[in-house]
Parts: C-alpha cells; structure tokens; sequence
C-alpha cells in the first residue's frame, strides 16, 4: 500500500504539493510523538494515584450499635 501512495505522490502531485505533504506529514507525526509521551506520562500519574488511593488505611465508621 505505501508503494502505491508513493508512486502516485511522486507521479501526480506537483513539487509544490509534495513539498507541502512531505513537512505537514512530519509536523503531524511529531505531534503524534508528543501526544503519546504525555499520555504515557498521564498514565503514570494515575497509576500512582491508585497506588497511593489503594495504600491508603480504609475508615471505619463506628455508629455505636454493636452486636447485642
């Protein structure tokens, strides 16, 4: 499939257009990187966030009605 989307960028786009595919296609895939450094780094956050939740001591209400 990228041969053939190859082959008809090459053949059919002017060299202004291919130009302009060829940067705004590395624009958009750094911006991808980005993207998935800061979930990669998000996901870590609330990782620790359940960690840290779960690691947590449980609260016992105590109503005063015990066992007769």
């Amino acid at each position: 499939m990228k041969k053939i989307k190859n082959w008809i960028v090459n053949r059919f786009l002017p060299i202004v257009a291919r130009e302009m595919l060829v940067t705004d296609n590395e624009r958009l895939r750094e911006e991808v990187r980005r993207c998935r450094e800061e979930i990669g780094q998000l996901k870590s956050y609330v990782a620790g966030l359940e960690t840290g939740i779960k690691a947590q001591r449980r609260i016992i209400v105590n109503t005063g009605e015990g066992s007769k």
